[in-house]
């Protein structure tokens, strides 16, 4: 989305100043706007009625929403999203409150400011109106599923924002919604995009999980969750191969110097012997902050023969070529797979992230406006 937002600013800001230049020409076919000012009423008149003034981007905006009408499923009738039903259908409004003081971050690409209108309660088009504002994009097709953030029971509404085609996954954008305590709160907002060829997925119990490129041939992976009261809670970022990374991927982003050519030899001798090592580095933060300072990295590494089965470093670690791989990564505390597994299993627990809510099914969402 950061590339969408960009290039929309420029267009918007190139139009601007073009309609500026228009306006300030002195052509006899321009239309020039005289005020009368008389005692203190203000009257515009246009010498020209034959030519209109080109509308704001902003009218025009909510000239793409005026008769739109979201419809819903003639199904879609349990008590419990009632709530939801009457939002879509223009029967209550969403406020803004939660969002704006537990979940914007300006550090967070995925998050859209709305604090500009904090206090203002929007019904369905209109806060889809003032999302394509935030957001930099132009609408194409709404859809929905119910959610079950936490997996506690209790549903919330998810919408999946089309722009474009929509049929790339990393052109829509998703929206949660919850009923809190009565009221409808804007909860979160996800870009199915996540830089260069990654994406975003949110699954039926809130889990997200982020995929991106990463340095060079790794990617790099993200795990978090939107917890049963609302709230986003990070998890920890890790770098994985296919699942582990390789002496070279892992030398992308840890070693000390540029040397490939090094880099090439260290594999090789260790291929010479049968044995391919494999990498894992885990960032976990002390806190939920994404920007934690006093986040900690977490390095393992396991030796596997040419049947992918563990080989013991107690045989090996008289080689050359293993105490060669292991002085180029001198610097980096490796602890065994058992302790760095248990790293990721304790900040899994202290978010909530359990095996049943990261192993729940994506939603399946149902169109229930289309704009094209």
């Amino acid at each position: 989305m950061k590339s969408r937002k960009i290039i929309s600013m420029v267009l918007i800001t190139t139009a601007t100043v073009l309609l500026g230049a228009c306006g300030a020409s002195d052509k006899a076919g321009d239309t020039k706007v005289i005020v009368k000012q008389d005692e203190d009423k203000e009257e515009t008149v246009n010498e020209h009625p034959e030519v209109q003034p080109e509308e704001t981007e902003d009218s025009q905006n909510k000239e793409r929403f005026i008769g739109a009408t979201p419809k819903l499923p003639e199904d879609d009738t349990a008590k419990d999203t009632e709530i939801y039903r009457d939002f879509i259908n223009g029967k209550s409004k969403l406020s803004l409150t939660f969002y704006c003081d537990n979940i914007f971050d300006e550090e967070n690409y995925d998050t859209h400011d709305f604090s500009d209108i904090r206090d203002k309660s929007l019904t369905f088009i209109e806060f889809l109106e003032e999302f394509e504002k935030k957001a930099y994009i132009e609408i194409s097709a709404v859809a929905y599923s119910y959610i079950d953030c936490g997996a506690d029971g209790k549903k919330e509404l998810a919408l999946e924002i089309q722009s474009g085609d929509g049929e790339a996954p990393y052109e829509n954008d998703y929206v949660v919604i919850k009923d809190i305590d009565g009221e409808l709160q804007l909860v979160y907002m996800l870009d199915g995009e996540c830089g260069a060829n990654g994406w975003n997925d949110l699954n039926e119990f809130g889990y997200i999980m982020t995929s991106g490129q990463g340095i060079a041939t790794t990617r790099y992976y993200v795990d978090a969750l939107i917890d049963a009261e609302g709230y986003y809670k990070y998890g920890y970022s890790s770098y994985d191969g296919e699942p582990r990374l390789s002496l070279e991927q892992f030398y992308e982003i840890e070693a000390t110097s540029m040397d490939y050519e090094k880099c090439d030899k260290l594999s090789k001798a260790a291929d010479a012997h049968g044995v391919v090592p494999m990498f894992y580095e885990a960032k976990i933060p002390s806190v939920d902050n994404i920007m934690d300072e006093n986040a900690k990295k977490y390095y393992c590494v396991e030796f596997y023969n040419k049947r992918d089965e563990i080989v013991d470093v107690n045989k090996i670690k008289d080689k050359d070529f293993y105490k060669n791989i292991m002085e180029e990564f001198k610097d980096i505390k490796f602890i065994s797979k058992e302790e760095y597994d248990k790293k990721i299993a304790d900040r899994k627990a202290a978010i909530g992230l359990t095996d049943k809510i990261c192993s729940g099914d994506m939603p399946k969402y149902t169109e229930i406006l289309n704009l094209q």
